[in-house]
């Protein structure tokens, strides 16, 4: 359940018919129950109603809709075994699949707020160990860093030097001190560029927010989405060229496009030429060390006079790549063996829909006296059969389509009113709207809790008038003298619970986006201090960095300078030494022993530890802190020593793929846990489990 909206925010309104079977449709039979209200309600009603709850509430999708099935063909087998028509025997069947559909969907509803709960409890619970586990990652990303740019130099820089030393050739002796100078200096150059590593990652929309500060530059962008390093770059490039076109260019016209050649980002910045607004304003090393950064990454930067100003133009290789399919991932492709089904919020409200359709269609085939809608010829049987399934079917996209979803089954009711003024259907077969008049109920109360905004859900307010207009025409159609005034009479009846069911969704939706406000205010919160800590940790070491292998590195290039060999192999091999007692030291770190933190970037150190290979791809984001847990879990549930782990972040979901999992079936905690979360499971050939799951929360 989103956090801040209460329990009647996001249950579905479900009316379930209890209904009583005269003793005239079934002559003879008498049926064991207990009496409410004057109206006789069996037992077995009941407990099949809360049987069916409590399936759905506790079992898997697809075990429950079997009850459903189940419930539904003893009922029909009972009720034709006693001896029933097969009028009363369909009427039967109708109701009972119908009300099982709304115990399933109630259950389901119900189960998958409870999913929601316990994971963003457990997310939030475990919120100090994100901070932790973001410090170690940056420790272990880090010491990577620093092996990688450091270690080869140094090591080339012993060899030649020992070997120049044991030689006694002085040409080979000035080789020796010219790459030992030159590589030391390499090497600093790179220990700098780790501390530069601190630019916090950049999106392309920093780039225009860069631009907006500048009114006279002239801007375009045309990509929608670059990789991180790219966007960093990117960034990087468009300050340093704006800056220099301020300090060199004062005054004139500037362009930047920033465009997508290929897979390539293409950032051009061109100024048309000025006079430097003074003398010194520059290092004179920002567009080497940009040049240095974007040959790092595998692009190019070129920078010159271009007519009569200067341009400077990166292209940086990558930027735009396209999403791979989740079978890139090192996953064999082959066909999968489903073992849930995609049952979400779509099969919720396609039960709403199934219950509006299924009850004004078992209540009209029971004759309980007064005109029989049915008693009419086939072909207007079959049309009232047709217009009760387009009254209904705007329950099943009352999500998708809000504020449409309402007038649609207005307008199917005007549509029916139509049939039957024109004979096409029984006379007074609109009076089965008392039947299924809940269902326009729950699509008023559904367009404004599932409007895009409170402000346009209050916009909307018509709607609830137009369906308690288009019911009080229905009400009105018969048997009345003053047509217009019955209509009004009618109508303002009928808009006291559709205004009411519209404040209440008001209500409803304005708590839910207050409470997913909230929730996402708190993930923020907890990403803000990961990232704090992974930079704190960062600047700890650098500053420690600075002090031990910097400073022998350092000292390295300076007897290279003066020539002296025997030190500068003394040296290098002293910068060699603490090189690795500082990736040991970076290694052994407290805390290293604490479990990941249940989110998608904690599956990396749960795969370290069984060494397996880890894969992400797509466009890397946070999802909300219950479908973190879910994928973590599922993760849990399958990894393997030696597996490999494929996360692929889909637009609208995230699908985990493990090869090599511990089981050759998925366990039951996992189906069970997978389809609280609305997922789904599937077994490919080979053992290969793909585990899906939606990237939105949706109760």
């Amino acid at each position: 359940m989103t956090p801040g909206a209460d329990a009647d925010s996001t249950a579905p309104m479900i009316a379930v018919p209890v209904v009583a079977v005269p003793e005239a449709a079934v002559p003879g039979v008498v049926v064991p129950g207990m009496t409410v209200a004057g109206v006789g309600v069996p037992v077995a009603v009941l407990a099949s109603a809360a049987a069916l709850y409590a399936l759905a509430r506790r079992r898997t999708a697809g075990a429950s809709a079997l009850g459903v099935v189940a419930v539904a063909a003893v009922t029909t087998v009972v009720v034709a075994g006693i001896g029933a028509s097969p009028r009363i025997v369909a009427a039967c069947a109708a109701l009972a699949f119908g009300a099982g559909a709304s115990m399933w969907a109630l259950g389901r509803s119900r189960r998958r707020r409870a999913a929601v709960r316990e994971g963003s409890a457990h997310y939030f619970l475990q919120a100090p160990a994100v901070s932790r586990h973001a410090a170690r990652e940056e420790r272990a990303r880090f010491a990577t860093e620093l092996h990688d740019v450091v270690a080869h130099r140094l090591t080339g820089v012993v060899v030649s030097a020992g070997a120049a030393s044991r030689l006694d050739d002085p040409e080979l002796r000035a080789e020796a001190l010219r790459h030992a100078g030159e590589a030391g200096r390499a090497a600093l150059a790179e220990l700098d560029q780790l501390a530069d590593a601190l630019e916090p990652p950049r999106p392309l929309r920093d780039l225009d927010a860069l631009v907006a500060e500048r009114p006279h530059v002239r801007y375009t962008r045309s990509v929608a989405a670059a990789t991180e390093t790219s966007s960093a770059l990117a960034f990087r490039v468009l300050r340093e060229a704006l800056t220099n076109a301020e300090r060199y260019a004062a005054g004139a016209p500037v362009r930047v496009t920033v465009d997508a050649d290929g897979r390539d980002l293409v950032v051009d910045v061109q100024d048309g030429g000025g006079a430097p607004t003074g003398e010194g304003l520059g290092s004179g090393s920002g567009l080497d060390a940009l040049r240095r950064a974007v040959a790092a990454a595998g692009g190019r930067l070129d920078v010159g006079p271009e007519g009569s100003g200067w341009r400077v133009l990166a292209r940086l290789p990558d930027a735009v790549p396209a999403p791979p399919a989740p079978a890139s991932a090192g996953v064999p492709n082959g066909p999968a063996r489903p073992v849930l089904g995609p049952w979400g919020t779509r099969a919720l409200d396609a039960a709403l829909a199934l219950l509006a359709f299924a009850l004004p269609l078992g209540a009209g085939l029971i004759p309980v006296g007064g005109p029989d809608v049915f008693a009419a010829s086939g072909a207007a049987r079959g049309l009232l059969a047709v217009l009760l399934a387009a009254h209904a079917a705007p329950l099943a996209f009352r999500r998708a389509m809000p504020l449409a979803a309402p007038l649609m089954a207005s307008a199917a009711l005007l549509a029916w009113l139509a049939c039957e003024r024109l004979g096409w259907t029984a006379p007074y077969s609109t009076d089965m709207l008392l039947w299924c008049w809940w269902a326009d109920l729950v699509l008023v109360r559904s367009a404004a809790l599932n409007a895009p905004s409170g402000r346009r859900a209050r916009r909307a307010w018509p709607v609830p008038l137009v369906v308690a207009a288009v019911a009080g025409l229905a009400l009105a159609g018969d048997g009345v003298t003053d047509p217009l005034l019955a209509w009004a009479v009618f109508t303002a009846g009928c808009a006291v619970p559709a205004l009411a069911m519209w404040a209440l969704g008001v209500r409803a939706g304005s708590g839910r986006r207050a409470g997913v406000a909230a929730e996402e205010s708190r993930r923020d919160t907890v990403e803000r201090h990961a990232a704090r800590a992974a930079r704190d940790e960062r600047l700890r070491l650098i500053r420690g960095l600075r002090a031990t292998a910097r400073a022998r590195v350092a000292a390295v290039v300076a007897v290279a300078d003066r020539g002296e060999l025997p030190a500068v192999l003394a040296e290098a091999r002293a910068a060699m030494a603490v090189l690795r007692e500082l990736l040991a030291g970076l290694r052994a770190e407290p805390g290293s022993d604490d479990d990941p933190p249940p989110t998608l970037a904690g599956i990396a150190g749960l795969a370290a530890r069984h060494r397996a290979a880890t894969r992400l791809t797509g466009e890397i984001r946070p999802f909300p802190p219950a479908v973190e847990v879910a994928a973590y879990r599922a993760v849990e549930a399958l990894i393997a020593d030696e597996a490999r782990v494929g996360i692929h972040f889909a637009p609208d979901a995230v699908e985990i793929i493990v090869t090599g999992a511990h089981e050759a079936a998925p366990p039951r905690e996992l189906r069970a846990m997978v389809d609280a979360a609305d997922g789904t499971v599937t077994i490919a050939v080979g053992g290969t489990v793909r585990v899906w799951l939606p990237g939105t929360v949706r109760t």
